[in-house]
């Protein structure tokens, strides 16, 4: 009886907040969620957890799936102020919920399903939140790169269940894939997920996309919907070994010649999110390299960069996001010399930028070392490269910081402003567990991720 009791309480109190206040309902239910998942799968040491047909998980999705949770917490969080909250709060649930199943998912076809699906949602939060006329426009990019990189996957999924007669993870990694014109089986089956990254030549969509979302949209697409395409690359390179290594060198070359590009890029950019995002896709072009070399050091260092750049990515646009609700501008001709305005503000922009170039103690760091010992025990003839490469991508963090922080201060600002805690409260929370994880690295061994 007293529980029964205590649980009608409880549901009336969650009522409560509900209609007093949402966004608190919401994100409880979220970190619920979250414990709720580390506890059941706190002793995954197996190679799969079947949880019914179709739908399992091993270590790769355990990350992505936690990374999911936390950063849709961190989405919900944020969103406060945001109008037909109700409608916006279904898209975000249903992107999550698409997300999960995604990761989720043993079988090739289930997953291409809910890869493609996830897009829908997105795209509604771009063109149903976003503040300029320009957000039509960068849906319309988003959807076309997206679905027509996507039909030559789905016609070799048709290809592979026509040869092996099962599309589920574990039966394709026993087989042997030789099929004709297998150049051409190669590049259709990653060609998705590089334009999902993306990656040097397929990635115009993502800064218009980046600039025309809202928050949200930004800490989704930064967070989670480019590690939709890693985490793609990993199934399919393991799958299909043989070609991985004749083929991977070609991807190779435009990876890094692509990021050392992107790299320059970033320095001649004037709004505060089109450096962030092009800074996205040099990470993830990294991450590709350390992938494409088929070693188990690269494949942690990637998944583990894959983690890191999601919550980094995240607050960077956050923090973008908070100097544009006080100066309505995003150029950095206006967002100068902040240090005198918000101090503190500064600290945190000097904390995210360090991260971003990969300073200790961050997951950054460990994972990058990772995948440098990997590319340069693969091929010591681009030492030189991969040295000018961390130098472009330590140089314009720094960049960010000075043009932000640094400077004469704009005349036209003519009052003080003030941050609140909830806001300190999430910057907080992408900070720390980047630096937490790097401390207590010992949980990668226990998952055989090491």
């Amino acid at each position: 009886m007293m529980s029964l009791i205590m649980m009608l309480l409880f549901m009336i109190l969650m009522i409560y907040f509900k209609m007093i206040l949402k966004y608190i309902f919401y994100t409880n239910i979220m970190m619920f969620m979250l414990m709720i998942f580390l506890m059941k799968f706190i002793y995954l040491e197996f190679m799969w957890i079947s949880i019914y047909l179709n739908y399992g998980i091993d270590k790769y999705s355990y990350g992505m799936i936690i990374l999911c949770l936390w950063i849709m917490f961190m989405m919900i969080f944020s969103s406060k102020k945001i109008i037909k909250f109700n409608l916006f709060m279904f898209m975000l649930l249903l992107l999550l919920l698409l997300l999960m199943m995604c990761f989720y998912s043993m079988n090739y076809l289930m997953f291409y399903l809910f890869f493609e699906s996830s897009l829908i949602p997105t795209i509604l939060l771009i063109i149903g939140w976003g503040m300029q006329p320009e957000r039509i426009k960068a849906g319309y990019y988003m959807f076309l790169y997206t679905m027509f990189s996507s039909l030559p996957l789905l016609l070799m999924i048709f290809i592979l269940k026509e040869y092996f007669f099962s599309l589920n993870y574990l039966i394709l990694l026993n087989k042997n894939i030789n099929i004709n014109y297998e150049l051409m089986f190669y590049f259709f089956m990653i060609f998705s997920f590089m334009v999902k990254l993306p990656i040097f030549l397929f990635h115009l969509w993502l800064p218009k996309a980046h600039v025309e979302a809202p928050l949200v949209g930004s800490m989704i697409l930064a967070g989670v919907m480019l590690k939709l395409g890693s985490y793609g690359l990993i199934r399919s390179m393991i799958m299909m070994m043989n070609l991985s290594m004749k083929f991977n060198l070609y991807m190779f070359i435009l990876s890094l010649w692509g990021g050392l590009i992107l790299s320059l890029i970033c320095f001649m950019q004037i709004d505060l999110k089109m450096l962030v995002a092009y800074s996205s896709i040099v990470h993830m072009s990294i991450m590709l390299m350390g992938m494409l070399t088929l070693n188990m050091s690269g494949y942690m260092g990637s998944y583990l960069l894959m983690i890191s750049h999601g919550i980094c990515s995240s607050g960077l646009f956050y923090l973008v996001n908070l100097n544009y609700l006080r100066l309505n501008s995003r150029l950095f001709i206006f967002n100068k010399g902040m240090i005198m305005l918000m101090p503190n503000l500064s600290l945190w922009w000097f904390l995210m930028c360090v991260m971003n170039m990969s300073s200790p103690f961050s997951l950054n760091l460990f994972s990058e070392i990772m995948i440098l010992m990997c590319l340069m025990k693969w091929s010591y003839l681009i030492l030189l490269m991969l040295i000018f490469y961390m130098f472009l991508m330590s140089i314009y963090s720094i960049f960010l910081f000075i043009m932000i922080n640094h400077g004469k201060l704009n005349l036209y600002i003519n009052k003080m402003y003030f941050n609140y805690m909830n806001e300190y409260l999430l910057i907080m929370l992408h900070w720390f567990p980047m630096n937490l994880i790097f401390l207590n690295l010992n949980y990668l061994y226990l998952m055989n991720l090491l």
